[in-house]
């Protein structure tokens, strides 16, 4: 297999958002979203159902009477709470790996997109706030690409180092070179 076949499988191997992620966001983006309808939609997803109850009786709210109904829990929330807690459940996963090749901990991938998912969000509030959805997980999701390029970075990893060493790189000018020079010898 080629590099860019190797690369095309990994990207196929991601797992795709939920499609009850899209259909809430969708919802939320609708002015006219009634919020009992994201709660008939939200109440026949368990994992979806114990993430938003289980937010709701967090200590955070700390709120004196547990909350027992998705209805209850959309409420409390609101829609911006929603669909952040959806997005942020569909991207957990793949982000929250150790990136090795990149030298990351695990979850440290994660925690970098959501500060950015919500830098992002405050940002869009305020500037555009019909987009502020778009704008929340277009920054949650943009360093995607290191969950599939982490492999070959371990791999290409000295190479990379001695790019940088030798020529003065950055490390992502000196990943980039690398690209290149691989791209070309593909061409060959």
């Amino acid at each position: 297999m080629t590099p860019i076949q190797l690369l095309i499988k990994e990207i196929r191997n991601l797992t795709p958002v939920p499609a009850i992620t899209t259909r809430i966001i969708n919802m939320a983006d609708n002015p006219s979203c009634d919020m009992a309808d994201i709660a008939k939609l939200i109440q026949y997803d368990p994992a979806m159902t114990a993430h938003m109850l289980r937010t709701c009786n967090s200590a955070f709210f700390g709120l004196s009477n547990p909350v027992e109904s998705v209805k209850d829990a959309v409420a409390i929330l609101g829609i911006d709470k929603i669909v952040e807690l959806v997005l942020l459940n569909a991207g957990t996963k793949p982000l929250a790996r150790p990136q090795k090749g990149y030298g990351m901990r695990k979850g440290a991938l994660w925690k970098h997109s959501v500060a950015s998912a919500l830098i992002a969000k405050n940002l869009a509030t305020k500037q555009c706030p019909d987009l502020r959805h778009t704008i929340f997980t277009a920054a949650l999701l943009k360093d995607i690409g290191k969950v599939v390029l982490d492999k070959f970075i371990l791999e290409s990893m000295q190479k990379i180092e001695s790019l940088i060493k030798q020529n003065g790189l950055s490390f992502i000018e000196a990943e980039k070179k690398l690209s290149v020079q691989t791209m070309l010898k593909l061409e060959e």
